[in-house]
């Protein structure tokens, strides 16, 4: 069984299921089930791809802040994203700083 990737009207892929016995259908809530798992995928999908031309047009910038910012964010996070043990502790003690600076 094979379901597309869908964004808005735009492919991003195709989920295959495989291995699966031939002599065993398929049953409706499975082709269901596939459809809303493709659905979460693709989104998960897009937000990457996005996430990369945003990171590779701040990093095209140069010296830019935005440049800057994204080098920051860069660091702190995993491959995933997600904000790492120490580039938590990092970002608190700048929320530190800027909190005793004088306004």
């Amino acid at each position: 069984m094979a379901v597309p990737l869908l964004n808005e009207e735009r492919t991003l892929g195709v989920l295959y299921v495989l291995d699966r016995r031939d002599d065993v259908a398929f049953t409706l809530a499975e082709t269901d089930l596939l459809g809303a798992f493709a659905n979460q995928a693709a989104l998960g999908l897009e937000l990457l791809l996005r996430a990369r031309r945003a990171r590779a047009a701040l990093e095209a910038e140069g010296g830019s802040d935005a440049a800057l910012v994204s080098r920051l964010a860069t660091a702190v996070t995993d491959d995933s994203g997600a904000v790492t043990p120490a580039g938590r502790r990092l970002l608190e003690s700048l929320a530190e700083v800027l909190e005793q600076r004088p306004r």
